[in-house]
């Protein structure tokens, strides 16, 4: 099987738009971000003039057309000339995705269309799947809808049944006879009717028979409400008549199987006389939401010729390799190479980083150390969720979707004010450097103000539009974190306000934990922990209302480094952590009873945090290491960043965190903080329904 190690990731990401049109931002590697330049506000108009190389050639100056922009895509293109391209449209600028972005050029090659730079539209969907295939068969389950009276009722033409099946198994002879190396395909074709019901069952035999279906090969009619932003399917009732089923009922019915397949086809008829894919292209995004790893859609009518071309090239090579958006390249490339008219038409829209459906994707799911079964970990986290015995601690990690990562603002700080040392990227030296040169306080309102200004940024237009804000708290309420939130099911703060747990404990200083609980109808409460003589006069719900109890109807959010209310209270420097935690150990009472309640009695969940972090040490050493009970610590979960552990020095990891908090049941979680709530998600729905 090919071997593509050489492709190094280029993520092109545009933000929601702005006055000066849509943020552009391009990422080379996992950690070269170039400087953001701008796509033009008025983009979404753009039309095609009907050929596909100007076409290709347009866009691509409108792509490139700011020069920071430009800049940027040479240089990485310079550094890495077979690059793995990922299209991320934000959620907020969503209009974007009417563009054929497929047909854009670069040194005279179509970039979707050309084997050293498989294309796709990113989705950052962080949750779980199967993974590898057990055996060397992919399992395909075709639903080909042709309802009875599609002409007659609803004015399209029907489908040839048996030459579509002819067509497909012809696709599948022809990729087991490709290569005695690569996969076989299987398919399985859903009898009429096709109902939601039957592809529900026959989904479900799959699973019951442990050979579930990777793919869901779908031919048939859609039709899209672009101002609902709903689509629709042309399945079949028991009759054989047409029944129109909405892609929210579709989506609910995979994303209730244990197993969803791997990858979703979407093909427009074609025997149609109107197009109606566009369906198909709404519809995507919300399969990949739910845990579909891929879905290639119809953004348009594609005639019988070029799908028979598509569908045999794409499995062929797909049975090969494993590789979707490189199969899709490839059988874009047969299109044009037989001047093929529709060849930008498929799409592919994934969450996987890698483009690899078959093998053991890194970014699908973390690595739990230590020597239990995983499952045996989750199992035990959600047992102490349901009982109100699990205390979430989150690190500024956490917020990643909305927040600049706090490297990434000691980099700026360092550039900006001429930090003179080598560790350009560590935020609590450079806060310290700020704090003796320009006053205590000064880093603490630098940061106030970076977040308040990154948030803005990320934050759709239309959502600021109109409204007068003076911090980032303001904005935050303001808008509302459900309104924020919508369509992100997996948002680390919207999971764990679900939980329904009566204390949140956080070292961020923003109000985002908060705002997440109100959204479901909690009435919050919040608090700082009293870590120096400045905060010990003020006013506290402890003295307000001394018989206060934090419940899940009224939780507790509790900051334990400050909050933006209190400038004082915010923990930023060497020096401040430093007296944190000698204030902390000096007198144990300027955190309240009830935290060291909790902390000595619960399951504890440590989101967002890198092991080096100075934040997660002084945790370590200011709340663990002062108890005397560390013994009574059973259920541990910490969840470290990916890059900051080498693969070598895990097990040593594990044993570091053994050695804190001194039991057995510590487990230590090697992954993202959205690949994690990803997990907690699935396993604490499994356990609700």
């Amino acid at each position: 099987m090919t071997n593509h190690s050489s492709d190094t990731d280029l993520q092109l990401r545009i933000f929601p738009r702005q006055d000066a049109g849509y943020p552009v931002e391009i990422t080379l590697g996992r950690h070269q971000v170039f400087p953001r330049g701008y796509l033009v506000a008025d983009v979404a108009g753009w039309t095609s003039g009907g050929d596909l190389i100007a076409d290709g050639l347009a866009l691509r100056e409108l792509l490139l057309a700011d020069p920071a922009v430009r800049e940027a895509w040479i240089e990485a293109r310079a550094q890495a000339p077979q690059r793995r391209i990922r299209l991320w449209i934000d959620a907020g600028a969503a209009e974007l995705h009417t563009l054929p972005w497929e047909l854009l050029q670069d040194e005279g090659k179509v970039l979707s269309a050309s084997s050293d730079t498989p294309f796709s539209r990113f989705l950052p969907v962080k949750l779980p799947w199967r993974g590898a295939l057990e055996g060397r068969t992919i399992r395909v389950l075709v639903a080909i809808s042709n309802p009875d009276d599609l002409e007659a009722v609803h004015g399209l033409s029907g489908l040839t049944v048996a030459e579509e099946r002819a067509a497909l198994d012809a696709v599948g002879a022809d990729a087991a006879s490709a290569d005695s190396d690569g996969y076989t395909l299987d398919l399985t074709y859903l009898e009429p009717p096709i109902t939601l019901e039957r592809l529900e069952a026959a989904l479900r035999e799959g699973l019951e028979a442990q050979a579930p279906y990777a793919i869901l090969h779908y031919v048939g009619h859609g039709a899209y409400n672009a101002r609902q932003q709903q689509a629709v399917l042309y399945l079949q009732d028991d009759t054989g008549n047409a029944q129109l089923v909405s892609d929210d009922a579709l989506v609910s019915m995979l994303a209730r199987q244990d197993t969803r397949p791997q990858l979703v086809f979407l093909a427009a008829c074609q025997s149609a006389t109107r197009s109606t894919a566009d369906a198909f292209l709404g519809l995507g995004p919300k399969l990949v939401a739910v845990g579909v790893p891929a879905v290639v859609a119809m953004r348009d009518f594609v005639s019988i010729e070029s799908a028979r071309k598509l569908n045999g090239v794409f499995y062929r090579r797909l049975a090969q390799h494993g590789q979707v958006d490189r199969a899709l390249n490839e059988a874009r490339s047969t299109l044009l190479t037989a001047g093929r008219p529709d060849a930008a038409v498929p799409v592919l829209l994934t969450r996987l980083e890698s483009g690899q459906l078959w093998g053991a994707e890194a970014d699908a799911r973390g690595e739990m150390l230590g020597d239990r079964n995983p499952r045996i970990f989750w199992a035990g986290l959600v047992k102490y969720i349901q009982t109100g015995k699990c205390t979430p601690i989150i690190g500024p990690r956490a917020r990643a979707q909305w927040l600049p990562d706090p490297t990434d603002i000691a980099r700026a700080w360092a550039a900006e004010y001429g930090y003179p040392f080598s560790d350009k990227s560590n935020p609590v030296g450079l806060a310290q450097y700020l704090a003796i040169s320009q006053g205590e306080d000064f880093p603490r309102y630098e940061l106030l103000e970076a977040m308040r200004t990154m948030f803005e940024q990320r934050v759709p237009e239309p959502l600021r539009a109109g409204r007068q804000y003076n911090d980032l708290a303001e904005l935050v309420e303001m808008v509302g974190w459900q309104t924020l939130t919508t369509g992100s099911p997996h948002d680390v703060h919207a999971v764990l306000a679900s939980l329904n747990l009566p204390l949140y404990l956080t070292t961020n200083a923003d109000n985002f934990m908060t705002e997440a609980l109100k959204a479901q109808g909690k009435q919050p409460v919040r608090e700082i922990c009293r870590w120096n003589e400045a905060l010990e006069g003020l006013p506290s719900i402890f003295d307000d209302d001394p018989n206060y109890t934090p419940t899940p109807e009224r939780p507790l959010v509790y900051h334990l480094f400050g909050n933006e209310e209190e400038i004082a209270s915010i923990v930023l420097t060497e020096d401040a952590h430093l007296e944190f935690t000698t204030n902390i150990a000096a007198d144990m009472k300027r955190i309240h009873p009830c935290i060291w309640a909790a902390l000595a009695n619960s399951s504890l969940m440590f989101l967002g945090y890198r092991l080096n972090d100075w934040g997660f040490r002084v945790l370590l050493r200011g709340l663990i290491a002062p108890q005397q009970q560390r013994r009574r610590f059973k259920h541990v979960g910490v969840q470290l960043e990916p890059d900051d552990v080498l693969d070598d020095d895990l097990p040593a990891v594990h044993e570091f965190m053994r050695s804190y908090f001194q039991g057995n049941d510590i487990n230590v979680y090697v992954g993202t903080v959205l690949q994690f709530v990803a997990e907690l998600r699935e396993y604490w729905e499994a356990a609700n329904r």
